[in-house]
């Protein structure tokens, strides 16, 4: 009996190896499968359920399946696993065209077969962004309803759900009656791309506004241009007037051998598959505008749309795209009453809340507005965060060093700006709990600010003792110079001969000596502030970045000192050390890099306080 067991499971083995194999011109591994089908034909062999036509059309083995069709009926092809999948499912799941079309040749009407959740072979295709599978199987009579599963969710939705956009745009000109269609009575297919972010630019690394977002600004600067280098692969076309499918395609660009070969590095690939989903999500969007219907019931006072969604997750060029085809939904409030103003102001949006203030006609209603607990634009301004992480008092448990003492600064910055941007009246408002803005930014913002005072502290005392070291270096080093001094007049030596050289050195180390010392007394204010939250807005900006500057130049000065030094000593001239001037080279590029990449937030910063306070004129609004 033992001998049988194992004997049937060493067929089983050898079956599924057959099954796997996707060579089909292997003839005993074919032998083994009619043989396995003889003795066990559609048993399960694993615990899924599937059975040996399963892995045949996983594999996509054509000559394995010829083998066995002469034996096949199409009860056998309606086997079902555990999951409901038939060997078409998993055929059109993994874009085996081949094997699809010798099913169907079996028969035709599997097509119609659903698993456990509803879902046909079209929609497996569909979700698995398998075009070519997906156009075999379209050409069938489908009706509304198989291209739906249990939950609702269409052909389309499992698209867009599973970023397959190119695909999607094909659905959207084959059946343009799907693209208002609710899945769970809420969502259509534009609701759900207005959800995916990381699919469109604004919600990308990509964004020169939004350098500073990664942990290495040099390398989102270069990403950045690269992006904005690559050719785009796909581009809107118009269909022909005679035919009867909606009116734009996706028209695949031809590129030069050159940029292939160029964009074949996996850095750059990533990048250009990057570009590419945001050309096709964009090219979907404007074409689910068209067909979207914004028609509102009389009770409807309240409609969760895609204006609201894309705001949410700050989708600014579909925000943008919605607003020039659609201007009358700009009045459209989410499930709090809160308009679009709220939510940009919420998430300090500054590229949405400033396209709202040029291109609305209404912002001055928009401004006034106060959602259903009483709360203003200007209470939502007060949540805490930057443009790049959003926060809220839920998570500021965990911010800590530098990122309190941005979030400090982005908090004052642009509660200000909100502020100055609404009528008087409305800055004391109190919301239904009582609190004033400035009350919620204070009480939302008092642990931040502490952890930004701790921060600075710290920060400035580490500081303070590189300065001071740097400062003593140097002040020793003037008394110190190359070749000593001369004993009779106390001048150096080598002033009659290098005098030039020598005053050079002379200058690099005072202007280091000076930049050290004015560091450090920049430092020391810092322990001098009281930190009130509008000593982030101006004054500890300001101060660090003086300090900031003034420490970079006592550090660089040092080492220029240090290499005019070693020419004076004529260390280059007369030894052979062409590798010393390469290291040192290398080492200052490479640290003018990582200082770039730790101050560039502050500098940011002052560009956007500089360009608000002083290039902004403020329209507020005349109630």
């Amino acid at each position: 009996m033992q001998n049988s067991f194992s004997t049937k499971a060493r067929c089983r083995s050898a079956a599924y190896k057959a099954a796997s194999s996707s060579s089909s011109g292997v003839l005993q591994p074919l032998h083994v499968l009619r043989d396995f089908w003889k003795e066990e034909g559609v048993s399960p062999i694993d615990n899924r359920g599937d059975t040996i036509l399963h892995f045949l059309a996983v594999s996509g083995n054509v000559a394995g399946f010829d083998i066995l069709e002469p034996n096949l009926s199409v009860k056998d092809l309606e086997t079902r696993n555990n999951s409901g999948d038939t060997p078409l499912h998993e055929a059109a799941r993994f874009g085996k065209k081949d094997m699809v079309e010798r099913i169907l040749r079996v028969e035709k009407d599997l097509v119609y077969m659903q698993n456990n959740l509803g879902e046909t072979p079209l929609y497996v295709a569909a979700a698995s962004g398998e075009k070519d599978v997906f156009t075999i199987l379209a050409n069938c009579d489908f009706s509304k309803l198989t291209m739906k599963r249990n939950d609702g969710k269409t052909i389309l939705h499992a698209t867009i759900f599973h970023d397959c956009y190119e695909l999607a745009i094909d659905i959207v000109n084959l059946y343009p009656e799907l693209v208002n269609d609710r899945y769970n009575d809420c969502m259509t297919a534009l609701d759900m791309l207005a959800t995916k972010r990381l699919s469109f630019r604004s919600g990308s690394n990509y964004l020169f506004a939004e350098i500073g977002k990664t942990p290495s600004v040099p390398v989102q600067m270069i990403e950045t241009i690269i992006y904005s280098c690559i050719p785009p692969r796909y581009k809107e076309s118009k269909l022909s007037d005679n035919q009867t499918q909606a009116g734009t395609k996706v028209v695949c660009v031809e590129r030069l051998s050159f940029t292939k070969s160029l964009l074949g590095n996996s850095w750059l690939q990533a990048i250009d598959e990057a570009k590419q989903k945001h050309i096709l999500a964009l090219i979907l969007a404007k074409m689910l505008l068209e067909k979207y219907d914004w028609s509102y019931s009389s009770t409807d006072h309240i409609v969760s749309n895609p204006l609201i969604q894309a705001s949410k997750h700050k989708i600014d060029e579909l925000v943008v795209e919605i607003l020039q085809k659609y201007p009358e939904v700009v009045e459209t409030l989410d499930e709090k009453k809160r308009n679009i103003l709220h939510i940009a102001a919420e998430h300090k949006n500054r590229f949405l809340f400033d396209y709202l203030l040029k291109k609305v006609a209404s912002q001055n209603r928009m401004l006034a507005d106060i959602d259903e607990n009483g709360n203003t634009i200007l209470h939502y301004a007060a949540n805490v965060g930057t443009p790049f992480f959003t926060s809220t008092t839920e998570h500021i448990e965990s911010v800590w060093c530098v990122m309190s003492v941005l979030m400090m600064m982005w908090g004052v910055l642009w509660f200000k700006y909100i502020k100055y941007n609404m009528h008087p009246r409305l800055w004391d408002v109190k919301n239904s709990e009582g609190l004033k803005a400035e009350e919620i930014f204070e009480k939302n913002h008092l642990h931040v600010r502490k952890e930004a005072e701790t921060a600075v502290r710290n920060l400035s005392n580490s500081t303070l003792v590189l300065s001071t070291l740097l400062c003593t270096i140097n002040f020793a080093a003037i008394f110190t110079v190359p070749g000593g001094f001369e004993e009779r007049t106390g001048l150096p030596i080598l002033l009659d001969k290098v005098q030039q050289e020598l005053w050079m050195l002379m200058f690099y180390l005072g202007a280091a000596l000076f930049s050290s010392v004015f560091t450090m007394g920049t430092l020391l204010s810092f322990l001098l502030c009281k930190f009130y939250s509008n000593d982030f807005y101006i004054s500890l900006p300001i101060k660090i970045i003086i300090a900031i500057i003034s420490i970079f130049y006592a550090t660089a000065f040092t080492i220029v000192a240090c290499l005019q030094a070693l020419n004076l000593e004529n260390i280059f001239l007369n030894k052979d050390v062409w590798w010393l001037i390469i290291a040192v080279v290398a080492v200052g590029f490479i640290m003018t890099l990582i200082y770039v990449d730790l101050t560039f937030p502050v500098f940011d910063y002052m560009y956007y306080l500089v360009s608000y306070s002083f290039f902004v004129s403020y329209k507020r609004g005349h109630m």
